[in-house]
């Protein structure tokens, strides 16, 4: 089947033209599938989580590249349909325009080494400069740098990674089940544009925002099926972006915190929306900054509840801190608060 394609691996983000690859740069791996006069036909390549090993599949990847054929196989007569896949014009060129890379050369030096070689461009740094520029003028960061590429899960709706774009799950009373998905539909087109993958989902979402109605193109049972879907408030903040490493670009405490459950809440006397993570595991600036294993998160900055989630305080960090602050945070330790401050980069 990829006999059929012109396969290139480009395995390094120097002098990338990000007008024409606009993709999740926080992937390990990750496909466009493009006609030769760089019109994009899809997307492949999602992870919901650090260690989430099945979110890419062969037997799903295969069934995109075949999607994709059959796109190019209808191109130009389909060429309307697929505008949408290419997003508005880029901040900058190429990645060096950003100030925190422009120490890259245009391309790498193979004379340098293979093994962590210094002139390197990983695709990961690019979405940690454009959260510097950010941090350097001490503005909030924007939620879609903050949380990129969600997965339809945030919306109730769990596709199967070993298809094409079938629904597997629909969350009840979640954006999906009021908008009508069931499970076995099979998502031909959102927002006007077909759909080859998961990852065509995940960049159809990455630009909508709250409030928004999307019309998705449904089969089920032999039929065609339209479905509007409106995006509630908050809607990507149910997601998992800890695993980022553009994260690291304001907040690397080498945290994890899990929330409570409603039993060990009640012993508490913590209200449902109350902070409560449990430090799983901490870091050394932590340990310096007086953290300890086992810890209650139960505040942070001037909030005690509406985070619910270590994804949730990096969205916190990202909006209302600046370089060089420090984050106060409130633990409950021993059945007593202790309040703590961790300095932020």
């Amino acid at each position: 089947m990829l006999e059929k394609f012109v396969c290139v691996r480009v395995v390094q983000a120097n002098s990338l033209d990000l007008a024409a690859f606009q993709f999740d740069f926080g992937l390990t791996w990750a496909v466009l599938f493009m006609n030769a006069d760089r019109t994009i036909y899809g997307r492949y390549g999602s992870r919901s989580a650090l260690a989430k090993p099945n979110d890419v599949t062969d037997a799903g990847f295969r069934k995109a590249a075949l999607a994709a054929l059959e796109l190019h196989r209808a191109y130009p007569a389909n060429k309307a349909s697929l505008r949408g896949k290419t997003g508005p014009a880029p901040r900058v060129k190429i990645p060096q325009d950003y100030p925190t890379l422009a120490r890259f050369p245009a391309k790498v030096d193979p004379k340098a080494g293979e093994l962590n070689n210094a002139t390197c461009m990983h695709c990961h740094d690019v979405p940690a400069a454009q959260i510097a520029v950010h941090r350097a003028a001490r503005e909030p960061i924007p939620v879609e740098l903050l949380w990129p590429y969600p997965m339809p899960d945030a919306l109730g709706l769990t596709m199967d990674p070993e298809e094409r774009a079938t629904v597997r799950r629909v969350a009840p009373g979640s954006a999906a089940g009021k908008a009508g998905f069931k499970e076995g539909d099979d998502l031909l087109r959102l927002e006007g544009q077909p759909i080859v993958s998961i990852a065509d989902l995940q960049w159809i979402l990455h630009g909508a925002t709250d409030g928004s109605t999307l019309s998705a193109v449904v089969q089920r049972g032999g039929r065609e099926e339209t479905l509007s879907m409106v995006l509630p408030a908050g809607w990507r903040r149910s997601g998992d972006t800890s695993w980022r490493q553009a994260t690291w670009e304001f907040f690397r405490p080498d945290l994890q915190a899990a929330p409570l459950s409603e039993e060990e809440r009640r012993k508490l006397t913590l209200a449902p929306d109350a902070i409560a993570l449990r430090i799983d595991r901490l870091g050394t600036p932590l340990e310096l900054a007086g953290f300890r294993t086992g810890d209650l998160i139960v505040a942070v900055g001037d909030r005690r509840t509406g985070i619910g989630s270590l994804s949730q305080i990096l969205e916190h960090v990202g909006r209302n801190t600046r370089p060089g602050e420090k984050l106060a945070v409130v633990v409950l330790r021993d059945g007593k608060e202790v309040r703590l401050e961790l300095p932020l980069p």
